[in-house]
This record gives C-alpha cells, structure tokens and sequence, in this order.
C-alpha cells in the first residue's frame, strides 16, 4: 500500500515550468523532446483518463465475505459497490500526475454470530495516478492508493444495534481497512495491470489501417489536383 497523497507531495517537488505551461499550438517547430511532451499530454488528458479508469473497474465491485474483528473470528463482513464516475485534476508535477477521487456506494453486510447487519455508505477513494514513460515507446500508468484514514466514508445504518454496534467497536475504522483491501484487490488484477501498461507501438500497429484511411487516397478521383 502507498500513501497516495504523500505521494502527490513528493513527485511534486520537482516541477518543470515547461511541462506544466505547454506552449500554444502553432508556435512552429518543435524539438523531438518538446514533441514527445506534447503527445503524452495531449494522448493522456484528463478526460480522457477519467473515462477509462470508470471504463476499466466498470459499474460494480464486490468482495467477502471475510473474516473481521479480533483474530478474524469475530464476524465477517461482505462488500458490494456502485461505482459512480470519477473526478480528478492535475497537480503540479515533474511527470504526468493526477489526483483522482473514486466515488462508491457501499452495501456492508456485517454476519455476527448471532444476527445480521446492514450498513450502506458514501465511499471516496483518493487515488493518485503517475504517467510513465520507458523505451522504446511505452507508457505505464501507476496507480497509488491512499492510507486508510485519507479514505472518504459516511456511514448510515436504520437498525439501533448496528447505531450500538457502530460506536462501541470502532467500526468505521474496521470498514475502511476492508475498503482498501477491495481496493488494492482490484487494482492487483491482471485486467487492470494490462490497462496500465500500454505498448503504444503495437498500439499504432493495430490501429495504422484505420488512421491511414484518414489521409491516403482511396481511389482516382483522390489524386486529381
């Protein structure tokens, strides 16, 4: 687990008044280093980023049920979650760096030994995410997860034992161990490492038919002046 928001703190200390300040379209030639700056920025804006990771996790996520409480014996605890879309900025940084929050609409169900609760909550997950560049042309997307006590959680529950329950056992603080560990479950799978690992040559391989319609004549009457 990293610290997401220290790790924001930490890639920022180094800005680069160029990347941050892009210069605007049409002001002539650029270097091949100044060129490639503009790709990834413009390929990977924030948008465009936004969309994919709710493309990526899809509508719902679930987990459990697990063991919770003392020595995992206690009780155990289900997870089923709404995502809702997700909302971000930029923040200042040496590399390509977002701040993305994930929001999701959480059913807890709580099996103790002898009854069942249900708790439903308002979750924000504070994610970071940190573009990457390697040889020859590839771009890793790092994706860093908060601390538990960053998460976002309000928690309701209509039942006065699980009210009880809520304040004698600290149970906010259990909820939010169990959010990270769906959390950081997820994000471990392998469809999301191949959606943060793009090969952009075998990228354009792929997509070169489709962009070469754009500009290549398609018949005769293409080539008359």
């Amino acid at each position: 687990m990293v610290d997401a928001r220290a790790g924001v703190d930490a890639v920022a200390e180094l800005p680069d008044p160029e990347l941050q300040e892009p210069e605007p379209e049409g002001t002539g030639p650029a270097s091949y280093e100044r060129f490639g700056v503009h790709w990834v920025r413009r390929v990977l804006h924030k948008e465009r980023i936004l969309r994919t990771i709710d493309a990526v996790l899809g509508d719902q996520i679930s987990l459990g049920p697990i063991g919770a409480g003392p020595g995992r014996a206690f009780a155990s605890v289900s997870f089923t979650g709404t995502f809702g879309p997700t909302s971000g900025e930029e923040v200042p940084a040496e590399l390509l760096t977002y701040a993305i929050d994930l929001p999701i609409s959480v059913v807890f169900q709580l099996d103790l030994p002898l009854d069942k609760l249900n708790f439903n909550a308002e979750v924000v997950i504070p994610l970071v995410l940190v573009v990457h560049t390697e040889d020859p042309l590839k771009l890793r997307l790092e994706l860093l997860t908060p601390s538990e006590d960053q998460i976002g959680l309000e928690l309701k529950t209509d039942t006065r034992r699980g009210a009880i329950l809520r304040k004698m056992t600290g149970l906010d603080a259990e909820l939010r161990r169990f959010v990270l560990k769906v959390i950081d479950t997820e994000l471990a799978k392998p469809y999301v490492k191949r959606a943060t690992y793009l090969d952009m040559e075998e990228l354009i391989d792929h997509a070169w038919p489709m962009l070469t319609e754009q500009f290549l004549p398609r018949g005769p009457e293409d080539r008359r002046g």
